[in-house]
């Protein structure tokens, strides 16, 4: 971990919010932005074409705001291109993209900031974060690996180790780039679908390094219809991303994207697959693997009903992911037990998001 620089300058945050129908979920979005005691320095939210009252509903929120924008697009240009309208109106050092059905918790701007002045030209931070259901119910603390116990700041080459070692380790809703850096990887890049924000994360850490802090400072809303969980239910289009993960990785981060752990990537793509579809991709999964996981695969889907999906996605994360077996134990279980004492955001607080 690098050491930190006192008395940084503290960087400016820009938050942007591209919104698609989503008006039912958008007060409660953007007031966990705007009653920040510590605000960013910009909010921008991005209408791709509403049909539902998304724009009265933020117009009304946002009237007499000072440094908030609204962009309604002439025409829906998707998820990633409604960022990029964003993007192009932001002037922060620093930008975080919330999807406007997540919100995020008290301080998380105060601490990100603090963060980033202490390392002051890292790459992005990021913070750990909630679940919750479509009506605000908690669910549980999200599974991303938690990768150090106090707040930390890791060079380019820990990055590169955190990536092999755990794949992701980011929260998407708390990701928080240096704009500069996310330009020269290109941005999103929209045939990732779902995955360009942890693609770019990636490679924006193995190139610039990252700050990372172990307590949850924002909240992921679990909903049908999602943009990652379509990306992810999709086995032929991930094929389609893994192509071009493979011709592009290596130009963008040749450090981070090697034939090896192009192989690695692959496997926990297809894995998080046959997760989301509760086993039903299984068959599909088979039939882009070689060798022994192949052979494993079909005799999965021959003999384990489909009833038993949790047993089939066991069974395939063994299969495909094996390496990932004691890592997820370590960081998703052990280390989480005792972040979650040590939180602010003890379990009380987060029964209070539903509130």
């Amino acid at each position: 971990m690098t050491s930190a620089t006192p008395e940084a300058r503290t960087p400016s945050i820009a938050v942007i919010v591209p919104n698609w129908n989503d008006a039912r979920y958008l007060p409660r979005c953007i007031s966990s932005v705007l009653d920040q005691e510590v605000a960013p320095d910009e909010l921008i939210l991005v209408d791709d074409q509403s049909s539902d009252d998304s724009v009265a509903v933020m117009r009304s929120l946002i009237a007499n705001r000072p440094g908030v924008q609204l962009i309604q697009n002439p025409v829906n240009l998707g998820v990633n291109g409604a960022l990029d309208e964003g993007l192009k109106r932001s002037r922060s050092e620093y930008v975080l993209f919330l999807s406007s059905n997540d919100f995020v918790l008290p301080g998380i701007f105060a601490h990100a900031k603090a963060c980033l002045a202490k390392y002051p030209g890292i790459g992005l931070w990021s913070a750990m974060g909630w679940l919750v259901d479509e009506e605000d119910r908690p669910i549980r603390l999200n599974h991303s690996p938690v990768v150090a116990w106090r707040d930390a700041c890791f060079t380019p080459q820990q990055c590169l180790q955190l990536a092999w070692r755990f794949g992701n380790w980011f929260t998407g809703t708390t990701l928080t780039y240096r704009r500069d850096a996310l330009d020269a990887v290109g941005g999103f890049d929209r045939a990732y679908k779902g995955l360009a924000d942890l693609l770019a994360a990636l490679t924006i850490a193995s190139r610039e390094g990252a700050a990372y802090s172990p307590a949850p400072y924002a909240v992921v809303r679990l909903h049908q219809g999602s943009h990652i969980s379509s990306t992810l239910g999709n086995a032929a289009g991930m094929e389609s991303i893994l192509v071009r993960l493979r011709e592009r990785g290596p130009v963008l981060g040749p450090r981070l994207f090697t034939p090896a752990f192009l192989d690695r990537t692959a496997l926990r793509f297809r894995g998080a697959t046959v997760r989301v579809s509760r086993g039903e991709s299984i068959s599909g999964v088979s039939g882009n693997c070689a060798g022994w996981r192949r052979y494993a695969l079909v005799w999965i889907d021959r003999l384990v009903p489909t009833k038993l999906w949790q047993a089939r996605v066991a069974l395939a994360f063994l299969v495909l992911r094996p390496f990932d077996v004691v890592p997820m134990l370590w960081a998703r279980v052990a280390v989480r037990i005792i972040v979650m004492a040590r939180s602010r955001h003890s379990g009380r607080n987060l029964r209070k998001l539903s509130q």
